[in-house]
């Protein structure tokens, strides 16, 4: 599990006549060892027998590093997830759980396997950007019992086997030559086209065969024009 940003529960403070909370906090305090409240950002007065615990409730970032799993055809996968999570409850976040981000990481590990476990290689490859569509919701009662909420979950990296990724680069590049050569049949049958209605009009229209001599002429081209013999005018 890594956290690339830090959301953390400082040590018990329980001496001192007054209590600061930054703005980025949440204070749980408890008396003679059971909950009594929280406090927001401020300044505080303590109690004598009353223990205080910082909570940071800036958004972290929780990522699941690569994991290896089956896809539903039997097909293994690698992938990555990173969600943001953020601390809706401090006083949840510290009674319900002893290490609440071990809970949250193994509830969206599962996650990501069950979807992974229920979906074709096909699907998968399609369907990276929706995989993990609903998973917050799923969890949503889990976070919500550790006093925590997800604002977003995405799938980080997907990798497939070196083989698949070959069998996909073929097919594609057989799509862009079939696209090639059937661009080159249009441009060959265009042309065709062309040439049939030129001749079917000089062959109706021999003037115009006339005066097309007559432009290329005029263009600098060599025109030999055959005169028959003798005999064949006889």
């Amino acid at each position: 599990m890594t956290l690339l940003s830090s959301t953390f529960t400082n040590g018990a403070i329980t001496t001192g006549r007054y209590v600061t909370v930054a703005q980025w906090q949440r204070a749980v305090v408890f008396t003679d060892g059971a909950l009594t409240g929280t406090e927001g950002p401020g300044r505080h007065r303590r109690k004598g027998r009353a223990e205080w615990r910082l909570v940071d409730v800036r958004p972290s970032i929780l990522t699941i590093p690569t994991q290896e799993v089956l896809t539903k055809d039997g097909v293994q996968v690698r992938l990555s997830v990173v969600a943001t999570l953020e601390i809706t409850d401090a006083a949840a976040w510290i009674v319900a759980s002893a290490t609440p981000f071990d809970a949250i990481y193994s509830a969206l590990q599962v996650a990501l396997r069950d979807r992974v476990a229920g979906t074709d290689l096909a699907d998968l490859s399609a369907s990276r950007s929706t995989l993990l569509e609903g998973v917050d919701e799923e969890l949503a009662p889990a976070l919500a019992h550790l006093g925590a909420t997800f604002t977003s979950i995405a799938l980080k990296d997907i990798t497939l086997p070196q083989e698949v990724r070959a069998a996909i680069a073929q097919a594609a590049l057989e799509r862009q030559r079939g696209l090639g050569e059937l661009e080159r049949a249009r441009t060959e049958a265009a042309t065709l086209r062309s040439l049939a209605n030129s001749a079917k009009l000089m062959a109706e229209n021999p003037m115009l065969l006339q005066l097309r001599t007559l432009q290329a002429a005029s263009e600098g081209a060599q025109i030999i024009i055959h005169r028959g013999s003798d005999a064949d005018e006889k």
